[in-house]
């Protein structure tokens, strides 16, 4: 039976498998829900040295890194699969030379062939307490969507990926004993945000940020990657609206030092919900039969009135159907002569005969 003593240096807590994140810095914005990761091994290589009795390992000069193979669910808009597709595609330019301009992305020709990436080990709380970061990855292989009309279930896709990479360091995320943390250099940042009107009468969001010791930032919510150069983002809040929650939207910016340490910060801003205008706003008519003393011609002129006023806006008409049941009964029957409903219900014409369906459903 094994004992641990109890001293400074025996684990209180062990390191689980199922706690992990993983991110591409040449992919910011996709989102890889990894089901396992296997950290690579490495080997080092072994000389022999020669003695009268027999040859004795030393050392060698050269370590060997076994693949990355990561397995992750494909999301429903297939954005972290396609990436790696066209990562791949763009490599070998399997079709022409063509593919390397038509898929590859970056700037920089180191930028479009590989990508740094970190493997995020996660503590108990579910906090990041390693950071695995690979150099100059690239795609090597993508595995198959396995299409089956004859699963009794949902099943979601697990699809393969495996990457090579000239290397990895293993380093704690705010790391005070093991790792020297004094050594490292550590990431600041800031984010504020604020509404003002362009010279266009837009509403537009800035976010201003600052930061120091950071080699790379990115803000989420879809902005995505910004230079750190930099010191502002205008979004135009008609744009963003729809990520907003109760009218108000939050933004996160990361800073990542040389030494792959991180920082955050966090702004809110209230944009307002979506406000009703003239284009936006859905309309619905119900014929009113009891029109009494109302003519053809006063109706008219206010439908046109209204129309001239909001004529973008969108109509809905709810069509009686009087005097019995069948389609021999309906609105237009008879649109003239004794049995059209146009007299009987005070209808205008021009009511009815609206039928840009950008408008009106009738």
């Amino acid at each position: 039976m094994a004992y641990f003593a109890d001293t400074d240096n025996a684990p209180s807590k062990f390191l689980s498998g199922v706690g992990f994140q993983l991110s591409l810095n040449k992919l910011p914005g996709v989102s890889y829900y990894c089901q396992s990761v296997t950290v690579p091994s490495l080997n080092l290589a072994v000389a022999e040295q020669p003695t009268m009795y027999r040859r004795l390992p030393e050392p060698g000069d050269e370590v060997n890194y076994d693949d990355l193979s990561v397995r992750f669910l494909v999301d429903e808009d297939m954005k972290n699969y396609i990436s790696i597709h066209n990562w791949l595609r763009y490599l070998g330019y399997p079709e022409s030379e063509k593919d390397w301009t038509t898929f590859a992305d970056g700037e920089k020709y180191s930028e479009k062939q590989y990508s740094d990436g970190s493997l995020f080990i996660l503590n108990s709380n579910f906090q990041k307490k390693f950071e695995i970061y690979f150099k100059d990855l690239f795609p090597v292989s993508l595995g198959g969507l396995n299409l089956d009309a004859t699963y009794t279930d949902t099943e979601y896709f697990a699809i393969d990926a495996t990457f090579k990479y000239s290397m990895f360091d293993i380093k704690e995320v705010g790391a005070t004993s093991f790792f020297k943390q004094s050594l490292l250099v550590a990431p600041t940042v800031t984010l504020t945000s604020g509404i003002s009107t362009n010279s266009d009468g837009d509403e537009i969001l800035t976010l201003t940020y600052t930061s120091t010791n950071a080699v790379s930032l990115v803000i989420g919510n879809g902005v995505g990657s910004v230079s750190v150069t930099g010191s502002g983002v205008v979004l135009k809040v008609a744009d963003i609206q729809h990520l907003s929650y109760n009218g108000v939207i939050s933004y996160t910016i990361t800073a990542t030092s040389s030494d792959h340490l991180t920082a955050e910060a966090t702004t809110t801003q209230t944009i307002g919900s979506v406000q009703q205008t003239s284009t936006n706003r859905t309309c619905i008519a119900v014929l009113d039969e009891n029109l009494g003393s109302q003519t053809y011609a006063g109706m008219a002129a206010k439908w046109k009135t209204f129309r001239d006023t909001y004529p973008d806006r969108v109509f809905w008409l709810l069509q009686p159907n009087s005097h019995g049941e069948g389609s021999n009964n309906g609105m237009y029957t008879g649109y003239s002569g004794i049995n059209s409903k146009i007299p009987e219900l005070h209808i205008p014409p021009q009511f009815l005969e609206e039928t840009d369906p950008a408008k009106a459903d009738l």
